[in-house]
């Protein structure tokens, strides 16, 4: 059986020789990935590797990928960062209006999508060149709707899509009186998961709201304050945009995992931007750029809703072509259940990319204004599903390992400056810099390595000629 991530990388190189591709990405979105050390191989020193992140496809995305391409050069930004806003909001656009096949079942085109990206690196500023098509839609619904007399108003729905902060249950409510299809926007992802609607005791019933919006599930709430909320046809998306402090925690939380809330984003973490030299780019008069804001009003505007849900939905169908490619994908994903298969350890990922691949197929076909999913428009698909599994594998490994080391370097290099080169586990919770390490995670972690690489050793006091050694205290080894 062939490897399944060679098989996407054949997709993806694929694509960019044959089908609608651009000339700046030439390697594979699947290429540098590597698994975690094994025990046969040396002991590394700390901080002695580096990762990188896997190139993004801007050839998968088919019809949008020349703006992709166009946005990122002008405005000196990630090309994955440019991809991830496009291809949400392409969902948001498509999501009220199309469905399509997979090989279960029909399925609605919401995508959530997520970015980590640091502080500067133009989540704003990609977010500003390609949503003012869909905010212009909406300006111009709210202006004709407040034209209108307050008692007729009251039988139009808020006409709004975006939002840039939202809990479930103010989703829902938004549902109720607004559009039927909506997302979450926001290039402040850390309040949404550091709010208290991902608070620890919460976590899990947001997360179980949040895939039933994803699988376009009936949403029925039943409330001793509002009573019964039964809503129908009622579509999601989201693209969340977040530093990589703050998205450290939750992508690595298990429990979000085994829910399968992050099993159902595609994600994204470029390489932070190098130094970059100004150049004026007046993206509102690009063509490449107005065309997209065009058709994305031009979808919304020939969306129709019937009672406050969204009108029939236009089905996407899958070629034969496609059709054979997607079993053959399913089938090699099937193999990350093998605990020996190299995709075990991320396999709520692995099982799911068919499904994501689908949507992101349609969404470039709704987009195309196409009934049908070509063999090339599925081999884009599976590209950009590909590209999100690579991220991921990177998260939950090597990308894993680099953050922690960075935590046991900071604490090595606090612990240097602390009278007599010590300090307790206690200490280290009150007074540890950067403050980010007054974490119990974070402090564990990180102990754990220093002691991993002989760096630390628990403390050792000589009272009266008798060696105690410290229990929850630790010091650093000298000429380590």
């Amino acid at each position: 059986m062939t490897d399944l991530v060679c098989t996407i990388e054949e997709y993806l190189d694929y694509t960019q020789t044959n089908g609608e591709t651009v000339e700046s990405n030439k390697k594979s979105a699947t290429a540098r990935v590597s698994d975690r050390r094994t025990t046969d191989e040396p002991k590394r020193k700390l901080c002695e590797f580096t990762y990188r992140s896997p190139d993004y496809p801007i050839g998968a995305l088919g019809p949008l990928s020349k703006l992709c391409q166009t946005v990122a050069e002008n405005a000196q930004l990630s090309p994955a960062m440019v991809g991830q806003s496009i291809l949400a909001a392409a969902s948001l656009v498509a999501q009220g209006g199309y469905e399509v096949e997979t090989l279960s079942s029909m399925k609605p085109l919401s995508i959530f999508v997520l970015t980590v990206a640091d502080s500067g690196d133009g989540k704003s500023t990609a977010e500003g060149i390609i949503l003012p098509g869909i905010r212009q839609f909406e300006k111009e619904r709210h202006d004709a709707l407040q034209a209108k007399s307050p008692e007729d108003q009251k039988d139009e729905r808020e006409p709004y899509l975006l939002a840039s902060d939202a809990t479930v249950q103010g989703i829902i409510k938004g549902f109720r009186t607004g559009w039927p299809s909506q997302g979450v926007f926001t290039a402040e992802g850390a309040a949404l998961l550091c709010g208290w609607g991902m608070a620890a005791e919460q976590r899990a019933n947001t997360s179980a709201n949040l895939n039933k919006l994803w699988d376009g599930e009936p949403i029925s709430i039943q409330s001793g304050m509002s009573g019964r909320v039964q809503l129908y046809r009622r579509r999601f998306c989201a693209h969340w945009l977040i530093q990589p402090d703050a998205a450290q925690e939750a992508l690595t939380d298990p429990g979000l995992s085994s829910i399968g809330l992050w099993p159902r984003f595609m994600v994204s973490w470029p390489e932070p931007l190098a130094p970059r030299k100004y150049r004026q780019y007046e993206f509102w008069h690009d063509p490449i750029v107005k065309a997209f804001w065009d058709r994305c009003k031009a979808m919304l505007g020939n969306q129709r809703i019937t009672g406050g849900e969204c009108g029939e939905f236009r089905t996407i169908r899958l070629s034969a072509p496609a059709r054979q490619i997607l079993i053959e994908t399913f089938e090699r994903m099937e193999q990350a259940r093998d605990s020996a298969h190299s995709l075990h350890s991320i396999k709520p990922f692995a099982v799911r990319l068919c499904e994501l691949a689908c949507r992101n197929a349609g969404v470039l076909a709704a987009y195309a204004d196409e009934n049908i999913i070509s063999e090339e428009r599925m081999k884009n698909g599976i590209a950009l599903a590909g590209y999100s599994l690579d991220t991921w594998r990177g998260i939950f490994g090597q990308r894993e390992d680099l953050t922690h080391d960075k935590w046991a370097r900071e604490l090595y290099t606090w612990l240097l400056k602390r009278p007599k080169q010590r300090a307790s586990e206690t200490d280290i919770l009150k007074t540890a810099i950067p403050k980010h390490l007054r974490n119990k995670h974070k402090r564990d972690t990180a102990l754990s390595i220093l002691r991993e690489y002989g760096m630390i050793r628990k403390a050792i006091d000589i009272v009266s000629g008798d060696i105690r050694i410290a229990h929850a205290e630790w010091e650093v080894v000298q000429d380590a």
